[in-house]
């Protein structure tokens, strides 16, 4: 038994010396809100029903994408943290304009749309860099009781792509 584990920790010792030497250098990350920065348009959209056990998704772009018509299109900008909205076909969800911000700017899980009216939590799905095309955020609607519980009800899906 003795014999086992020695070997056992002797094989352990040659196999963590034969580890590659790291090399270079990751370099300075990526800054998130110049990542934002810019105009984009609703490329997707789709609603996902919380109260179903499987968590059915719809693809609703249909009324929201539709050929021939502008489908809505978002400005950020990184400088003053604004943005604005030209809606397009179907309902929009963002206002007109507004500021922005993230609940944190190093490693951002959700964007605030605040306007004068309202401020909305968007759940970042993923998290763009100044050269990446496409951001998918969602944004969850809830139910409200009389006690004050929220209950989650349905999560809108945006696909929104970068334009210039």
């Amino acid at each position: 038994m003795n014999k086992l584990k020695y070997f056992s920790v002797a094989i352990t010792i040659v196999l963590a010396a034969c580890k590659p030497e790291i090399k270079g250098e990751l370099g300075e990350p990526f800054s998130k809100t110049e990542g934002l920065s810019g105009n984009w348009q609703l490329v997707s959209f789709s609603q996902r029903d919380e109260n179903n056990p499987i968590k059915e998704v719809r693809n609703l772009s249909d009324f929201y994408v539709i050929p021939g018509e502008e489908s809505t299109k978002i400005s950020f900008n990184s400088s003053d943290f604004s943005y604005s909205v030209i809606p397009g076909s179907g309902r929009n969800f963002f206002g007109t304009e507004g500021t922005w911000k993230f609940d944190n700017n190093d490693a951002p899980s959700f964007l605030y749309l605040q306007n004068i009216t309202d401020t909305l939590e968007l759940k970042l799905g993923s998290m763009p860099r100044s050269f990446d095309q496409q951001l998918d955020v969602e944004l969850p609607r809830y139910c409200v009781d009389n006690a004050g519980v929220a209950t989650p009800t349905v999560t809108y899906i945006f696909t929104i792509q970068r334009i210039n």
